[in-house]
């Protein structure tokens, strides 16, 4: 008896890890930058800048968290163009961005750096406030997508989103649709666009929560962006200048 109950509970041990293993879904994205030289910058030199640069990174994805992270298997190339008398180096430094996102806990961690120095951006995870446009659909690596926009600040958030995968997830933290977000554009300077999806991921999967980097909000993470951005815009005002930008 003990022996045939020993058995039953291995049997079920088997099964309940084994669906668990199952449920986490793995999604690789593209991004797309593009770059914005603005009004101050002579046009000779914008001619010189580079349009957009890309990364590529990876989602792991179950029903109660998501982990969002750089694919360094397959990273998009460093870029370098420009003339003799100036160029544009767009190369990545510092660390590889992580966004870990606890939806039953409504918490978002952002492992990030500036200028050196590591971060770690706590901020609540509230659903955004989606409007859906149901008669606009596209299709995206074979799913039919649902249109979904919200306003942040001045910028409109494009979604694209697939009720044929249930998980409310998307990339860099984006949720709260019903289906998996397979697109996003945010106003004319970032798109994600999925190029992968892989709903019952059987490979290796750690959904990790960030622990390095020096606590800050949201709010004065930015508020510390602005400031050495500003620093560094006084700092390297002259035409000639190498130029280095991590997304």
């Amino acid at each position: 008896m003990r022996l045939s109950l020993a058995l039953s509970s291995l049997i079920l041990f088997t099964f309940f890890s084994g669906a668990t293993a199952q449920d986490v879904m793995r999604i690789k994205y593209e991004e797309t930058f593009f770059m914005n030289p603005g009004p101050d910058m002579p046009p000779q030199m914008a001619a010189q800048m580079p349009k957009s640069r890309k990364n590529r990174k990876i989602l792991l994805a179950t029903e109660e968290n998501s982990y969002y992270y750089v694919n360094k298997e397959d990273p998009a190339p460093d870029e370098e163009v420009g003339s003799n008398h100036g160029r544009w180096a767009m190369r990545r430094q510092g660390v590889d961005p992580k966004v870990y996102s606890d939806y039953t806990n409504e918490q978002k961690l952002t492992y990030t750096d500036l200028f050196g120095k590591e971060f770690l951006i706590e901020e609540g995870l509230q659903p955004a406030k989606w409007k859906l446009h149901s008669g606009e659909q596209r299709d995206i690596l074979g799913y039919t997508c649902i249109k979904a926009t919200q306003q942040k600040d001045s910028t409109t958030i494009t979604a694209w989103f697939t009720p044929k995968i249930a998980m409310s997830v998307g990339p860099d933290g984006y949720y709260g649709l019903p289906g998996a977000i397979l697109a996003v554009s945010e106003g004319e300077s970032r798109v994600y666009l999925a190029t992968l999806i892989e709903q019952k991921y059987a490979g290796e999967a750690k959904i990790e929560k960030p622990t390095k980097g020096t606590k800050t909000t949201r709010e004065e993470f930015e508020k510390i962006r602005k400031e050495k951005i500003e620093e560094m815009r006084q700092m390297n005002g002259g035409q000639g200048q190498r130029i280095f930008i991590r997304g």
